[in-house]
């Protein structure tokens, strides 16, 4: 399983799977030879959450990088930019995940 779970951080942090809006479990199954379930069940032991947490944790982590480094950046350039099919999704997954909104974290963490 271990195996598993650093093939699939592998392609969400080389390849950037997660900034494809309609990713799917079953597309990063294909994308590893293997099947649903046991990508399924990789992420749930390793992270204790599902695959759909997992790729909205990836995406929220990627869009703080993006604002960092672009801090002219629209919040629904960003939002695109990280995965998230409207920007309203966006701040939705950032708050549940952060709990706070895009632009009160960046504010907190800028210097």
């Amino acid at each position: 399983m271990e195996e598993l779970i650093q093939k699939i951080e592998a392609i969400m942090n080389d390849e950037l799977l997660f900034r494809n809006p309609e990713l799917t479990i079953r597309d990063v199954a294909r994308e590893l030879a293997t099947n649903r379930l046991y990508v399924s069940r990789a992420i749930n032991t390793t992270f204790g959450y599902s695959f759909t947490v997992y790729l909205n944790r990836k995406r929220i982590e990627y869009s703080i990088a993006v604002m960092a480094e672009h801090p002219m950046m629209t919040m629904e350039n960003v939002a695109t930019e990280s995965g998230f099919v409207s920007e309203t999704a966006f701040f939705r997954k950032f708050k549940q995940i952060m709990n706070d909104s895009p632009r009160s974290y960046m504010k907190k963490i800028k210097p």
